[in-house]
């Protein structure tokens, strides 16, 4: 008898712990499984957008062993990815360093994507598809291009028009050979830029008078020169390239006053103390 009540007992236990137990194991293979397929569809759908990048850059890679530059690869990369392509990568490969052209007046195009022209680097564009395979560009995925490539007009303004002075003005003059303090500027340089371009790049202009910039032959340091244009695009010289001429101006000769004004007055002192001597 007692037996049987325990057989009973036993039933009874299972008969409502069963139904728990399937629940837990039920819910715990939902939980996991659910968040196994969410992961697994999260990383094709990251594993897809890195190979457009891929074959966006490989586009690049074609025409650098024919050492051509971006500006030369619009027609076939505005053909060969499709817009959503475009939208899902371009952003990415702006960050990379792929050369391109900002608007500074009207909205991005993204039918009609455009390129500076700018010599391919082959090392470089190799050097890109690693990031791009290791994952360090996956959060720059899908930001939307219109706002990212608008969104600073005046700033991107500015900027090219800094990158400009460099690559035309600053690349192409040279020290002079009988005063090496002396840099030589190509002649009517100035007229390459309108009047408001040139009230922008006139602080940038003063600072970058310097003959570091320049190599034991007189002509521009190439490698400095593209260093140079790196540091403006990221911002480096903003402060020059937004800075009042007429203020900038000001505080130079107040500078100048002020040391003229110390050394009249050391002279002074000298004077003075080597009369007491005496």
């Amino acid at each position: 008898m007692e037996t049987a009540n325990t057989i009973q007992e036993t039933y009874n236990i299972w008969s409502w712990l069963l139904p728990l137990i399937s629940g837990a194991v039920g819910a715990l293979i939902g939980t996991y499984g659910g968040s196994y397929f969410l992961h697994w569809k999260q990383e094709k759908k990251i594993k897809n957008v890195r190979s457009m990048a891929v074959k966006a850059l490989n586009i690049f890679k074609e025409y650098a062993q024919q050492k051509k530059s971006y500006a030369e690869t619009t027609n076939e990369f505005n053909t060969k990815l499709s817009i959503s392509e475009k939208r899902a990568v371009v952003v990415a490969l702006h960050k990379l360093g792929v050369p391109f052209e900002t608007p500074t007046k009207d909205t991005f195009d993204i039918k009609n994507i455009r390129f500076k022209d700018i010599v391919i680097d082959k090392d470089e564009i190799s050097a890109m598809i690693v990031q791009i395979n290791k994952g360090n560009c996956d959060n720059h995925f899908f930001t939307d291009i219109e706002s990212y490539f608008t969104s600073n007009l005046r700033l991107n303004a500015v900027r090219n028009v800094g990158k400009k002075y460099v690559e035309e003005v600053h690349a192409k003059s040279y020290i002079e050979k009988e005063n090496p303090n002396t840099i030589i500027n190509p002649s009517d340089w100035s007229k390459q830029f309108t009047p408001g371009e040139l009230q922008t790049i006139l602080v940038l202009r003063t600072q970058l008078a310097n003959t570091d910039y320049f190599s034991q032959n007189g002509q521009a340091d190439s490698k400095k020169i593209k260093d140079l244009i790196r540091e403006i695009e990221i911002g480096l010289w903003d402060n020059y390239l937004f800075y009042d001429y007429e203020s900038f101006t000001n505080i130079r000769a107040q500078h100048n006053l002020a040391n003229v004004v110390q050394n009249m007055i050391m002279i002074n002192q000298q004077t003075i103390n080597k009369e007491d001597s005496i």
